[in-house]
C-alpha cells in the first residue's frame, strides 16, 4: 500500500472528485495543503485578498457550470470564522462548496491556544456537515464523505477542519483504488407523478414555479420543453431566474418578495394549481408564507 502524508491523500481525493481549481489565502496552519497542491500540480489556485471573498469566489465558481465544486482554503482561527458568511450564502442557495481550514495541533485543542477556534462547531448550522478530522487515516474518507454529502439530496456546503499535525502525518492510501461515492438523488414515485399530472390536467389556471434546483441540475431546457408540451405558464423564483427565457411566451413574471414584478405574484394568486419544481415554499419565493 502506498504511503503519503494525509494532506497529500486529501489532494489526490479532490483530484479524483473533479476539483481543478481552489480559492484561498495561505497561512501557517494550512501551508502543508499549499505545499501538496504545488507538488502535485493538478489543482490550480487563485489567491484571494480576504478569506470571506474566497468563500464567495468558490460559490460563484460552483454556480458557473453544472457539476463544479468550488473549494475555499483558509488557515486557522479568524480565517475559518471569516468563511461563515460565504457558507451561509451557499447553504441558503443550495450551492455545494468545500471549505478547508487549518487548525492548531490536536494536543492544543480546547485549551484556548493561539487561533485554535472550534470552527466545526461554529459552522455546523450553516453547512450540511462540519468536522475536525482528528485521525490522520480518516482524512481520505472525510473528503470522500464531504463530496458525497455536497452532491446528495439538496446540495450545500461542507467544512473540513484539519489540525496541522494531522495534515503532516503519514498514512497508507492508494489513489488508484479510490472511487467517488454515488450521490443520492431524490425522485418522485410514479404514483406521485401521476397524481400531480392529474391535478394539473383538472386545473383551469395551472402554473409552474421554477426554482433554483432547475438551474443547479442544468435542466432549464427540459423545463421549457415541459411547459411548452403542457401549455402552462412559468414563473421563476429569484434563484430560478433564467430557467426560462425572459422573452418566452410562457414566461409569466417572477414571484416572491424581492422581484419587483407584480404580475408574477398576481399570476400565482390567480392560479388554481401550482406545480413547484426545484423550489422552496418560503415567503421570499412565494410573496407570503400563507400562499
Amino acid at each position: 500500500m502506498p504511503r503519503m502524508k494525509a494532506i497529500e491523500a486529501a489532494v489526490k481525493v479532490m483530484e479524483k472528485e473533479g476539483v481543478s481549481v481552489a480559492f484561498g489565502v495561505p497561512g501557517a496552519a494550512i501551508n502543508p495543503l499549499y505545499a501538496a497542491l504545488k507538488a502535485h500540480g493538478g489543482i490550480g489556485h487563485i489567491l484571494a485578498r480576504h478569506v470571506e471573498g474566497a468563500s464567495h469566489m468558490a460559490e460563484g465558481y460552483t454556480r458557473a457550470v453544472a457539476g463544479n465544486i468550488g473549494v475555499c482554503i483558509g488557515t486557522s482561527g479568524p480565517a475559518g470564522t471569516d468563511m461563515i458568511t460565504g457558507l451561509y450564502s451557499a447553504s441558503a442557495d443550495s450551492i455545494p462548496i468545500l471549505c478547508i481550514t487549518g487548525q492548531a495541533p490536536r494536543a492544543r485543542l480546547h485549551k484556548e491556544d493561539f487561533q485554535a477556534v472550534d470552527i466545526a462547531t461554529i459552522a455546523k448550522s450553516v453547512t450540511k456537515w462540519a468536522t475536525t478530522v482528528l485521525e490522520p487515516a480518516q482524512v481520505p474518507q472525510a473528503f470522500q464523505q464531504a463530496f458525497h454529502l455536497m452532491r446528495s439530496g439538496r446540495p450545500g456546503p461542507v467544512l473540513i477542519d484539519l489540525p496541522i499535525d494531522v495534515q503532516l502525518a503519514e498514512i497508507e492510501f492508494d489513489p488508484d483504488t479510490y472511487e467517488p461515492l454515488v450521490p443520492y438523488k431524490p425522485a418522485a414515485t410514479r404514483a406521485q407523478i401521476e397524481k400531480a399530472l392529474g391535478m394539473l390536467n383538472d386545473a383551469e389556471r395551472p402554473l409552474i414555479v421554477a426554482g433554483g434546483g432547475i438551474i443547479n441540475a442544468d435542466a432549464s431546457d427540459l423545463l421549457v420543453q415541459l411547459a411548452e408540451l403542457l401549455g402552462v405558464p412559468v414563473i421563476p423564483t429569484l434563484m430560478g431566474w433564467g430557467s426560462i427565457p425572459d422573452d418566452h411566451p410562457l414566461m409569466a413574471g417572477m414571484c416572491g418578495l424581492q422581484t419587483s414584478q407584480r404580475y408574477g405574484n398576481a399570476s400565482m394568486l390567480a392560479s388554481d394549481f401550482v406545480l413547484g419544481i426545484g423550489n422552496r415554499w418560503a415567503n421570499r419565493h412565494t410573496g407570503s408564507v400563507d400562499v
